[in-house]
Formats: C-alpha cells, sequence, structure tokens
C-alpha cells in the first residue's frame, strides 16, 4: 500500500463501532450509518421541535405537577405568541444536573422556537409566564435563561413537508 493510499483511508464510527472507509468510494453503507447516528446526536443535543415549541431544562423534581406545568406553558405560550394551541410544543426535562453560577440550587434552561412570532414583547411576555411557572417549584427569575430562536418557515419540518411548502 503506498502512502498516498494510507492518507486516503478514514476512521469514523458508526453505531459505536470502528469502520475503515477506502478512498471516496468506500463503504457507502457505513458512512450512511455513520450519518444517520450523527443526526439522531445532533437532533438528541438540539431538542428543538415546532412552531412554537418550548424546552424547559431544570434540576427541580416536578414530579406529579409536571403534566399541569406543561399544559400550562402551552397556554401561555400560544397566548404570549399569538399563536394557536394546536401547534405548540412542550416538553419538560426536570431533575437534569444543571449548574447555574456555580451553584446547584433550583434554575432552568429554556428554548423557545418559533416562527414569525419572535419579538421583545412577545419574548417579554413569555419569559414573565415562564418564570412565573418556574417559581411555583422554587425557581427564581434570576436562576433562569431562556433562549429565543425564529426560525424561517423553510428551516421547520411538519406533516412531511416544511412550513414553506
Amino acid at each position: 500500500m503506498t502512502l498516498a493510499m494510507k492518507a486516503s483511508m478514514s476512521r469514523f464510527t458508526a453505531n459505536g463501532r470502528e469502520v475503515r472507509r477506502k478512498g471516496r468510494r468506500g463503504d457507502a453503507d457505513a458512512r450512511s450509518r455513520m450519518r444517520s447516528t450523527e443526526c439522531d446526536e445532533w437532533r438528541a443535543k438540539r431538542l428543538t421541535a415546532g412552531d412554537p415549541s418550548v424546552i424547559v431544562r431544570t434540576n427541580v423534581k416536578m414530579g406529579d405537577r409536571k403534566r399541569p406545568f406543561m399544559l400550562a406553558a402551552s397556554r401561555a405560550t400560544a397566548e404570549c405568541l399569538g399563536k394557536p394551541e394546536e401547534y405548540v410544543a412542550v416538553m419538560a426535562l426536570d431533575g437534569m444536573d444543571i449548574v447555574f453560577g456555580g451553584s446547584d440550587a433550583p434554575c432552568a434552561l429554556c428554548s423557545v422556537v418559533s416562527m414569525g412570532s419572535i419579538n421583545l414583547k412577545n419574548n417579554k411576555a413569555l419569559s414573565a409566564e415562564l418564570c412565573e411557572l418556574l417559581g411555583e417549584f422554587g425557581v427564581a427569575g434570576t436562576r433562569v435563561y431562556i433562549t429565543f430562536d425564529d426560525y424561517a418557515p423553510e428551516n421547520l419540518g411538519y406533516d412531511s413537508a416544511t412550513f414553506a411548502g
């Protein structure tokens, strides 16, 4: 094997196994498995849903109050962003390992995704609502971060298409 051939070989992980690929053609099936695994990992990291969606990550255990919290967050999101509640998605991940400001005192990290409804007025209203709801679990508003992302319609999928068509 020439030095150039050795240099053209690459390694990557697919489903926890090391797979060797020679040159550009290589093992297409292994490359496909790798891309699928990478996409799954990326999706798990991003944890974003549709229009609109709210994801709340907190180190507080919500117990049997989790579902009522999610329903209240859904209503608040629809009202604050002016969207029909039938499209709102809410995910609450409680009991997570989170350190905020060097302390593991109750805190929350939230993400809000929507199309066209992300603006100062709506963001402030939803921030106030989410902080009030989280306050019922002992989470102070000063220990809540919320990111707001305004996605273009072509960047959100729904029902086998995107919102752009």
